[in-house]
């Protein structure tokens, strides 16, 4: 029996349990992995492919394949994961494999057959869509991103020597059928306690939808039974029907894909510079900006560093409406506002408010490139390769960054951008005293540069391991 939309919507209170999936079994075996929960390696490679002309049916002969031999489960990811935690043997090699809309019509697929998102079919390089989210022009991105992308594939493995031994069979493979454009190196990156860090020292991937049982389990016992904020969410803020699936559970989602460089010289300077305007503390002028210290504590809840081993995510700001504490514009809160919606003239109403903003949720699964020593300070060169998964691009990505992280005006008016990812840069309203409204202007350079990027759809594997047995339709 299929899922009913209702099935998506209301979910189990502790979620999905992958070891007793119920009858969500159909579901988490055709849908590809690193979705409802990150993959896990340590280390990736990020492929952009072109298709040769007149290969198309070579080519889905090709995805078919690398489907069947390479790419896994949410099912099959989770039970390697458990036997991981049981027995200590890894999973080894972990692939996805990712289309863009252009991608699609070079295979035969008509625009019927297409999924429909607007954003998607439109590409990152429209210029509707680039000025909508205030990219750079798309004659600076990497030259790599410049191009007209069909598809990606994503490689993983904990033991690089494996990794890129793998990626290199893969990679003379599909030479046959297509063009690599482009190729990113990404790793983990972590700080001396062993925490996942990005370049400029701070926990990442703290705050993140939660769909799997273990992960929501986790996280009640850590952070007091969620009495401050819920990270639950249903399957519609990240999965969409998959148009061509073979099974009636057919499942897949959006990915944006966005190479941010990150100047962390810039960001140490500013930094310092910012504390000795205030007279505080280095630690806690960057917790302004972030929203949280470098070790994960939210700075709304902690004028120092708790150095907790697991960072809590059970927070809000209903103790810190005027933002006393954690600015408005400081980046966590600019991107998740927990609530502060409702707190505006304007507001449906606080509980209306906060169930929107959580629609407007990704879940973001990104990993660190270029400098893997986090004592250096890179100006160019390293940075996050951001990729992010939602049911819909133009209201959860698109929205969160044209809508929250780059107007001056979000939350309030005067706010100033986001700090990190906000575009185009402007100048910021900081505390003159810790605990105070009153502000005054900083003016900076923004700390991260956006390299280039796309969108794209991850597939179930029924249509991926079916895809050369679908006809040709010729393009008119």
């Amino acid at each position: 029996m299929p899922l009913r939309p209702e099935d998506l919507i209301n979910i189990p209170e502790t979620g999905i349990d992958p070891d007793n999936p119920g009858k969500y079994q159909g579901l988490l075996e055709d849908l590809q992995g690193n979705i409802l929960k990150g993959h896990g390696r340590d280390y990736s490679v990020h492929l952009f492919l072109q298709w040769q002309p007149e290969q198309s049916d070579r080519a889905k002969q090709w995805i078919q394949d690398f489907t069947q031999t390479y790419v896994k489960s949410a099912q099959k990811q989770a039970d390697e994961a458990l036997c991981y935690r049981q027995e200590g043997i890894s999973g080894g090699v972990f692939a996805n494999f990712f289309l863009t809309r252009k991608g699609y019509e070079k295979l035969g697929f008509e625009p019927f057959q297409v999924p429909k998102d607007r954003p998607f079919t439109m590409g990152m390089k429209n210029e509707q869509i680039r000025a909508f989210l205030g990219d750079p022009k798309v004659e600076q991105w990497e030259t790599g991103l410049q191009n007209e992308i069909h598809a990606l594939i994503l490689i993983a493995d904990d033991n690089l020597s494996d990794l890129l031994q793998t990626v290199n069979q893969i990679a003379q493979a599909v030479r046959q059928v297509a063009v690599i454009l482009h190729r990113e190196d990404g790793f983990i990156l972590r700080n001396k306690a062993g925490q996942i860090v990005e370049h400029f020292g701070f926990v990442d991937g703290v705050s993140q939808p939660l769909f799997i049982k273990r992960d929501i389990v986790r996280a009640q016992t850590n952070d007091c039974n969620f009495s401050q904020w819920d990270p639950r969410a249903s399957l519609n803020v990240i999965l969409v029907k998959d148009p061509n699936g073979k099974t009636e559970d057919s499942y897949g989602s959006y990915l944006v894909y966005r190479k941010l460089e990150q100047n962390v010289k810039g960001f140490r300077q500013d930094r310092q510079q910012l504390a000795q305007t205030l007279n505080i503390k280095e630690d806690l002028a960057a917790a302004f900006a972030i929203g949280r210290f470098p070790d994960g504590t939210p700075v709304t809840k902690s004028d120092i560093p708790t150095y907790a081993v697991t960072p809590t995510n059970n927070f809000n700001y209903d103790e810190d409406v005027a933002a006393t504490k954690c600015p408005f514009h400081a980046h966590i809160r600019k991107t998740n506002p927990r609530g502060d919606t409702g707190r505006v003239e304007s507001s449906p109403g606080y509980d209306e408010a906060l169930a929107i903003e959580k629609n407007h949720r990704i879940a973001r699964r990104a990993v660190s490139y270029g400098e893997n020593d986090p004592n250096q300070t890179p100006e160019t060169g390293s940075g996050l390769l951001f990729l992010c998964f939602q049911a819909n691009i133009e209201n959860q990505f698109n929205f969160m960054q044209s809508r929250w992280a780059n107007p001056t005006r979000f939350v309030k008016v005067g706010v100033g951008p986001d700090p990190l990812i906000g575009q185009p840069e402007g100048t910021q309203k900081w505390p003159q005293k810790w605990g105070e409204e009153e502000t005054q202007d900083y003016s900076f350079k923004l700390w991260v540069s956006m390299k280039g990027g796309e969108y794209f759809f991850a597939p179930s594997i029924s249509f991926l391991t079916h895809l050369a047995e679908i006809p040709r339709i010729p393009l008119s």
